[in-house]
């Protein structure tokens, strides 16, 4: 099957077509994510990112299911009341970026939607609401970073969690001066063509130096692959995968991070791997036949309890280089 973005669209319709026969109180549907792309695809596989609005009530905050073996729905569910300051959506470019394109409409009662967006989209890119959510995303990350030289947790897995939380929110927040957050699978890649339109190739190489990349090898990558989808279907045999690593969603992550594998930068499959893997090893809570090959990735790339200290020194360094970065671009665009 050809997967082009006018048969995504079709599918979103239908899709919210019929849940507005049997959900009464949905008042808006919108679309996010890559469907909004000219290149949804990566490694063949794709999903339908759809944000539902209701009136009254949510009972699951998110919900992954199959539409084809390569195409999966991701809908977000948020209350209407969450909209009502939408001014302030301005300064949240998770939720606020989506809302200044005005393709994304699939359903809107009475309008409601369209008038959100106007208060959202209303000096979105002014150079001062653009610093106030990127110094947002880099102070969180600055936090975070002092909660965890404060307080470490002795659960190593946890304290992997929030290291690459803190780069997250890093990463987000010097891009965020040209765009918006960057995705799991996509990261790096865009990343990579952010920096180097903000001129800043050292952020990326700080980044990648941060993960272990160093000596980072295709074959690795490889191995780990296999290792992480053999993990990804035990998870599944356990019956206690999170939603965004049901069955339906294993094509989606595998495919794109051998895709990847494969380009010309290899290196680039390494975020959502690690990322995703890390995911799946704090749901298994146990070993597992792939533990040996999960823990030779971690070695492979310093990510150890024994570089706890060196990695948050680093980051800490890494952090300084952002924020001078990011004073820069203040100082030239606030005048």
């Amino acid at each position: 099957m050809r997967i082009t973005q006018e048969l995504l669209l079709k599918y979103a319709q239908e899709t919210v077509k019929r849940r507005l026969r049997g959900e009464m109180d949905l008042h808006a549907v919108y679309l996010t994510g890559s469907v909004l792309s000219d290149s949804p695809l990566l490694g063949g596989t794709t999903d339908i990112d759809m944000v539902f609005v209701h009136k009254f009530q949510v009972t699951d905050a998110r919900e992954c299911k199959k539409l084809t073996p390569e195409i999966s729905l991701d809908i977000v569910h948020k209350l209407r009341n969450e909209y009502e300051a939408h001014k302030q959506l301005r300064l949240d470019p998770w939720v606020g970026y989506p809302l200044t394109n005005y393709h994304i409409l699939v359903h809107d009662t009475d309008h409601w939607l369209e008038f959100i967006q106007s208060g959202v989209s209303a000096n979105f890119h002014q150079p001062d609401i653009v610093l106030a959510r990127v110094n947002g995303m880099f102070g969180a990350a600055r936090d975070r970073w002092f909660d965890l030289v404060q307080a470490p947790t002795e659960v190593y897995p946890d304290w992997l969690d929030q290291y690459l939380e803190i780069l997250t929110l890093a990463a987000n927040a010097v891009t965020g001066l040209i765009g918006p957050p960057l995705t799991r699978r996509r990261f790096l890649m865009d990343f990579s063509e952010r920096v180097e339109t903000l001129g800043i190739p050292k952020v990326l190489a700080g980044f990648t130096g941060l993960l272990g990349c160093s000596n980072l090898k295709k074959d690795n990558l490889v191995e780990w692959t296999d290792a992480f989808q053999k993990d990804l279907i035990t998870l599944a045999e356990n019956g206690s995968a999170p939603v965004h690593l049901l069955p339906c969603r294993h094509r989606y992550y595998v495919n794109a991070i051998r895709a990847m594998t494969e380009s010309r930068s290899p290196e680039q499959a390494l975020w959502p791997l690690l990322r995703t893997w890390l995911d799946v090893q704090k749901a298994l809570q146990k070993t597992t036949p792939q533990s040996e090959v999960w823990e030779e990735c971690l070695k492979s790339l310093s990510l150890t309890g024994e570089t706890c200290s060196e990695k948050l020194e680093a980051l800490d360094a890494y952090l300084d280089t952002l924020d001078l970065v990011i004073e820069t671009w203040a100082k030239t665009y606030e005048h």
